[in-house]
């Protein structure tokens, strides 16, 4: 079987300013441990994948850093020439598979690079059992079971139990649902049928294209061509064809409507580490509940988060549930409860021009 592994990496580092910069996204901070996030991603898929089989889509601008810290071959990570969101990274990453297998039925994982997972066998595990699955041309997705009514994630509406015979349990998708409000959330946990869509997927190649024929045949047809394109025409080819593609989710284009979706259950741990926060889930705090990473100095502080670099010192009293990063040249400081306005902050910079700072 011809298995090959394509993680999407085209983000930035708007949540996790301002240790994340335009020039240094999420998946290229070590924000878990010593290793850069896209590196986990990639590593914990050895032996499963082999190196030369896994594919990094990822900005232009972040191709050469990419290929400095990842152990496959660089011709494997590929630039993006403008973001377009996940659907046309697919249809690029599967016209791609299909350029060096020559249209056979080879499978690819799909899979964001920056989140925390652990540990990696029983990952490896789960992909293992749905690539099986994949087999019969079912488009698997991965589901959390969910430790919370979280309101940050999408959900996955699970039906009847697939007979597989594997270790890994497979459910019948019955739909989508997006970031529900804290109710609605609570109705999905008490159901018992829900679980969080981890954004990571498992199909042949030939199953995602006759998706996109079906519903997004622009999507398909760009496949097409970079499948057939000359060697030496193929980065026109992606930069002329990603001009055409509509910004729009591989969730959006695709597996609301697909016809035939399981989903696997996971039995690993799971972070997609969105915002500041989530960094409670990774360290174990002190005895009052803080969670503090460089140079820093807390007194009489209570469950905040303090994140600094070598270079410069952070001194806090008496503050409680709040975060506070020194990187570079700036420092933010916000309520853990707004953590999410981050993003709009960085905005905020670069509306006033203070590029310089992001």
């Amino acid at each position: 079987m011809n298995l090959y592994a394509v993680i999407m990496a085209g983000g930035r580092g708007e949540r996790f300013w301002p240790l994340g910069r335009k020039n240094m996204p999420k998946q290229l901070l070590k924000l878990t441990g010593t290793s850069t996030m896209i590196e986990e991603t990639v590593l914990r898929l050895f032996p499963l994948v082999r190196p030369d089989r896994v594919i990094v889509i990822t900005n232009k601008s972040y191709v050469d850093q990419v290929r400095d810290v990842l152990p496959i071959p660089p011709e494997n990570v590929i630039g993006e020439p403008e973001g377009r969101n996940t659907a046309p990274c697919v249809a690029l990453a599967a016209g791609l598979i299909r350029r060096r297998e020559n249209g056979s039925d080879a499978t690819m994982l799909v899979l964001p690079a920056d989140h925390a997972i652990k540990p990696a066998k029983a990952l490896q595990r789960v992909f293992a059992d749905a690539v099986t699955v994949a087999q019969s041309g079912a488009l698997v997705t991965v589901g959390i079971v969910p430790s919370e009514p979280s309101t940050g994630y999408g959900y996955i509406h699970c039906g009847s139990a697939i007979d597989t015979g594997l270790d890994t349990r497979f459910f019948r998708a019955l739909g989508f649902r997006e970031k529900p409000d804290l109710i609605t959330a609570k109705r999905f946990i008490a159901t018992g049928n829900f679980k969080w869509n981890s954004g990571m997927f498992i199909w042949r190649v030939d199953a995602i294209e006759r998706e996109f024929r079906r519903q997004l045949p622009g999507m398909a047809e760009m496949s097409d061509r970079i499948a057939a394109a000359p060697d030496a025409e193929l980065d026109a080819v992606i930069r002329s064809e990603f001009k055409k593609c509509e910004k729009i989710s591989i969730d959006y284009a695709v597996m609301e409507n697909a016809e035939q979706i399981a989903v696997a259950e996971s039995n690993f741990d799971w972070d997609d580490l969105g915002s500041w926060s989530s960094l409670r889930r990774q360290f174990p705090p002190d005895a009052a509940g803080n969670i503090c990473r460089g140079l820093t100095a807390v007194k009489d502080c209570a469950n905040c988060i303090v994140i600094a670099d070598k270079d410069q010192l952070i001194g806090a009293i008496g503050l409680k549930d709040t975060v506070i990063v020194h990187a570079g040249n700036a420092t933010m400081v916000c309520p853990i409860s707004e953590v999410q306005q981050v993003r709009d902050l960085v905005h905020l910079l670069e509306e006033r021009g203070l590029d310089d700072y992001f």
